[in-house]
């Protein structure tokens, strides 16, 4: 028997070997069984290491160091273990396990030694996890391959034969917890597949490789190294929040400079609006508003176009914002085609990748993660990897690895019930213990939320994540309070601490920046959660508290005085939450560059210094807030010049509403967009040609709900003019024909396959870029190609389905945006595409890209 100790003596690892000379491990925590005699080995095609062991040494050492990653669950992290190796003859060859023990947790991992490479088959491992009679509580994943999943409070009935993803939690009637998952395993050149736990009966979970191995051994060579088995025992759940076994397992990284990895907020238009990366001018606005109000980055998913790539990059960067580019694998998953985009995507200035729809846990799909990463990496890319396996601790030796998901996020609202907030509460103390996660969290939007708006707020800083993707759009952000909790954020942490929580039933986390400390605070049932400030250093601090108010669906914010002496008291409803900003004295709200979409040459009405008309009516909300229900019509004494200026609502409305707004001489009507809750407050823009001077401006509802306009900007910010061109306007060949859709609206249909569509005298006044916006719509997604002036210039563009996730109709329009080069005057053009039929198109405007 061997026993190994923790530093602080609190864990050990002990191994046994019997008298068929098979090896045994056992995990303790103060003396009390944690996993008991559980097997060791493997099998391979050179020899069976399960048994017929003959030892051979030991041998003892110390880990002692410590290592910061540029975004991580804290600022500092300790690699203190003691080390164990133990070396033996099996057969012809050497058989040896190294393992570590941690104050937190133990590790251990097998070799075979060898002084010439060697192909070598391993067919199966005999490595299992005997849980102590104690853990009768069980949080596990039915094992899927995206990770998406719950995490699912049981007892040991029933498991055997089952498949279980990792990280797998066990909670003793003592109160101690085990985790049990792997590390070092995408980063070793292919070498193993990613691996799960399968129920084995009685109290025992046993190591499966990955299904889509399908049976088959997994190819190694000699010398070899297995990833490590991770097994994390603390008593309470602070301790399991703050373990870093898996990362400290990991290779550091090679890499000096550091200086080009940027984590911090994202903003991400795909949520509520899945086509929002189509368009250039979309995205831009998102730059602006992520410049103004203090957030580090955007992520342009599925769809972008190359045509303005660079141009956006740019943009971003003369505003200090950095830019993620989503891309599905398939697109890099091969060497030669990762070494065709990664570098181009890089030359345009994109920051870091998002690669999704990787899905597949097989020991080639290892070998592409480590790929890419390391193509990535060459071309400084921060990494986010999609519909991905587990976090193994890769971000040591990829600083630039910032986020993965393998996590049942908001994304999964678009076609389910969930994520609720059991499973909220769940993952702070499973999926996000072992890596960052891109939850995408903060979305409120959406009609089948389960959550209030506190409990959306407080997530983002609930989960860890090196680039927090905010779910809310900028039309719902800059509208609502919770907001300026959002801003009050940071783009790293140096200390993590759990101050209360149970998974599945509430967590309450405290992340600190130096002399800030901000909490997120979400439940599953109704509470009254206290909160000690013992934290807190000697003195008196200002705190910021953002609280729902009955509802769920307003944010209350109050301002009071703490110290580490007092227990705040915070009634949460039922998945509900909470957030609190604290430091010495509360400064003012971080900003940026308020220009574009965001700038600052505007003027504040609030709609209550409005004239009410037509049975308009004042309303005041629990949280103070004020508002005018439009019943009818409110109007207001304004001063312009006379150009065209962005008028910018913030209203709630249940439903879509139609809006007049009229100032004697001009009008405009405009449809618009519910935004879910006659408490929930949204952004829409409307471009008004005033005719100068003081004027009279109207507001009208004229049909659907009664919104509440809270306040409105009239901004001066030069919105672009842009020539329309219908359909109608062209010339049909090939089969293709003009049709009137449901709405009695021309569009062609037919194009591809040899059907075309051309335009002749689109005039505009100089050589340039310009941007050219086609309205069409989609069952699903297809290419189209535009031939300039006769094929001066030709590009090719893949125009995404409009659809979503329902059934594939063609009556449901949508926008897409090229940046094009067109020459003073006349230009021709012709659309088509070669390689099959396109999408039904309506029409297109153009644009100056100034």
């Amino acid at each position: 028997m061997w026993k190994l100790y923790s530093p602080n003596h609190a864990v050990s690892f002990t191994v046994f070997e019997n008298a068929e000379k098979e090896l045994w491990y056992a995990v303790e925590r103060n003396g009390k069984a944690a996993i008991e005699q559980s097997k060791l080995g493997f099998e391979s095609d050179l020899e069976d290491f399960t048994g017929g062991f003959r030892f051979v040494k030991e041998a003892r050492a110390v880990v002692d160091e410590s290592y910061s990653i540029p975004a991580g669950k804290k600022a500092i992290y300790e690699n203190h273990a003691n080390e164990l190796t133990l070396e033996f003859q099996c057969g012809a060859y050497t058989f040896v396990l190294c393992a570590r023990a941690y104050d937190d947790g133990a590790a251990f991992r097998y070799q075979v030694l060898s002084n010439e490479e060697k192909p070598m088959k391993v067919l199966r491992e005999a490595t299992n996890f005997n849980l102590a009679e104690a853990y009768n509580e069980l949080w596990l994943q039915h094992w899927v391959n995206s990770y998406e999943g719950t995490y699912d409070r049981t007892g040991w009935e029933d498991k055997e034969g089952r498949d279980y993803g990792m990280p797998s939690l066990f909670h003793a009637d003592n109160g101690g917890w085990v985790m049990i998952t792997e590390a070092e395993v995408y980063n070793t050149d292919g070498s193993y597949c990613s691996c799960h736990l399968r129920g084995a009966g009685e109290r025992t979970m046993s190591l499966e490789f990955a299904p889509e191995e399908m049976g088959r051994p997994l190819s190694c060579k000699l010398p070899f190294a297995s990833p490590w088995r991770v097994i994390v025992v603390t008593d309470d759940l602070n301790e399991l929040v703050n373990t870093t076994i898996n990362y400290n397992l990991n290779p550091p990284s090679v890499m000096e400079d550091t200086s080009w990895i940027k984590p911090g907020r994202c903003l991400w238009g795909w949520w509520e609006y899945m086509n929002s990366a189509q368009l250039y001018t979309e995205q831009k606005r998102f730059v602006d508003y992520a410049a103004a109000v203090g957030f580090e980055g955007l992520t342009v998913d599925a769809d972008w176009d190359i045509t303005w790539l660079k141009e956006l990059c740019d943009y971003a960067h003369s505003k200090g914002i950095v830019v993620w580019l989503w891309s599905a694998m398939q697109y890099i998953d091969t060497p030669e085609k990762a070494q065709e985009k990664i570098p181009l995507w890089a030359s345009c200035g994109v920051d870091g990748l998002k690669v999704d729809f990787f899905q597949n846990d097989s020991q080639h799909t290892m070998w592409q993660y480590e790929m890419i990463a390391n193509l990535m990496t060459e071309h400084r890319l921060m990494i986010n990897f999609h519909g991905a396996t587990k976090c193994m601790g890769e971000g040591r030796t990829w600083p630039n690895f910032m986020t993965a998901e393998g996590i049942m996020g908001i994304e999964h609202y678009m076609w389910s019930g969930l994520p609720d907030a059991r499973h909220n509460c769940t993952v702070p103390f499973t999926r996000n213990v072992i890596g960052p996660m891109d939850y995408t969290p903060t979305g409120f939007s959406n009609k089948n939320r389960n959550t209030t708006l506190g409990h959306q707020m407080a997530l983002s800083v609930v989960y860890e994540s090196g680039a927090a993707h905010i779910a809310a759009s900028i039309y719902y952000l800059e509208a609502w309070k919770g907001t300026d909790f959002l801003r009050r954020m940071k783009p790293v942490y140096d200390e993590i601490k759990v101050l209360s929580g149970f998974p599945g039933h509430h967590a309450a986390i405290m992340r600190r920046s130096q002399e800030e400390w901000l909490i997120g605070c979400i439940t599953d049932e109704a509470m009254i959660l206290r909160l000690s400030m013992d934290f807190l250093p000697e003195g008196e601090f200002e705190a910021d508290l953002y609280e729902d108010d009955y509802s769920g669906e307003l944010m209350k914010v109050k301002r009071i005085k703490v110290t580490s002496a007092d227990v705040l008291e915070l009634p949460l409803l039922k998945g509900g939450g909470a957030g609190i900003y604290i430091t010495k004295e509360i400064p003012d709200l971080p900003t940026g560059i308020c220009s574009g979409y965001m700038s600052d040459a505007r003027t504040e009405y609030l709609a209550l210094a409005g004239q009410t008309l037509k049975g308009s009516e004042p309303v005041v909300y629990d949280n103070e807030q004020e508002a005018v229900l439009l019943n009818g019509s409110v109007v207001f004494s304004v001063k312009t010049t006379d150009t065209p200026h962005t008028i910018r609502l913030f209203y709630a409305a249940t439903e879509p509403w139609t809006l007049r707004v009229s100032d004697g001489i001009n009008k405009v009507d405009m449809a618009m967009p519910q935004s879910g809750s006659n408490k929930i407050f949204m952004t829409k823009d409307v471009v008004f040609p005033f005719a100068g001077g003081e004027s009279a401006l109207f507001f009208e509802r004229i049909a659907g709900a009664v919104p509440a306009l809270e306040r409105f900007h009239i901004i001066d910010n030069n919105p672009p003019k842009e020539l329309y061109v219908p359909v109608g306007k062209g010339s049909l060949s090939g089969g293709a024909e003009f049709v009137l859709d449901t709405a009695g609206v021309e569009k062609a249909t037919g194009l591809g396959n040899g059907g075309e569509l051309k335009f002749d005298r689109i005039m505009v006044p100089k050589d340039g870029y310009y941007l050219m916006r086609f309205d069409y719509c989609a069952g699903e997604s297809r290419d189209l190609s535009i031939e300039l002036n006769g094929g001066a210039h030709t590009y090719r563009t893949n125009l995404h389905n409009t659809a979503g996730w329902g059934f594939p109709v063609w009556d449901i329009k949508d926008q897409r945006e090229i940046r094009i080069w067109m020459q003073a005057g006349n230009n021709t053009f012709r659309l088509y595409n070669d390689e099959g039929r396109a999408v039904h198109i309506y029409g297109f405007a153009i644009i100056a890209d100034e």
